[in-house]
């Protein structure tokens, strides 16, 4: 059985239709971090680790404005996502060119995330069917 965007859709109940996924090139990776999460990062800013977000983001403050709320719910959509649709059990980050799909809370539903949920999974079984390893 091979799995198609139906099961997708079926399945998990993620649109397979509408807005493509796609990155765009970031000028400016520690402009665009603060601005969407707020705080200012050194050191690789590629990808965050899931330990530093739950650190940061665990629990909003009881006195949260709408800023920080909006932030907050960047930085836990940007953890769900890669730990459901672009899961890796081998790493424990996430690459941080996905939070550009939630600078715009409100538009983060248009997006076709079940096709890519797809293509990652395929992209997944192509590496673990080709994964050579070293022989003791």
């Amino acid at each position: 059985m091979t799995p198609t965007l139906f099961h997708v859709y079926d399945i998990l109940g993620l649109a397979v239709d509408g807005d493509p996924i796609t990155c765009h090139p970031i000028k400016d990776l520690q402009k665009f971090i603060e601005d969407n999460l707020g705080i200012v990062l050194d050191g690789n800013l590629a990808s965050l680790r899931h330990t530093w977000m739950k650190a940061n983001f665990r629990k909003l403050p009881p006195d949260a404005t709408p800023a920080q709320v909006y932030r907050y719910t960047r930085a836990y959509l940007l953890f769900l996502i890669s730990v459901t649709i672009f899961a890796d059990a081998l790493v424990s980050t996430v690459p941080t060119r996905y939070l550009q799909f939630f600078e715009d809370i409100e538009g983060t539903s248009t997006y076709a995330w079940g096709t890519v949920a797809l293509a990652f999974l395929y992209r997944s079984l192509g590496k673990a069917c080709t994964f050579k390893r070293k022989t003791f």
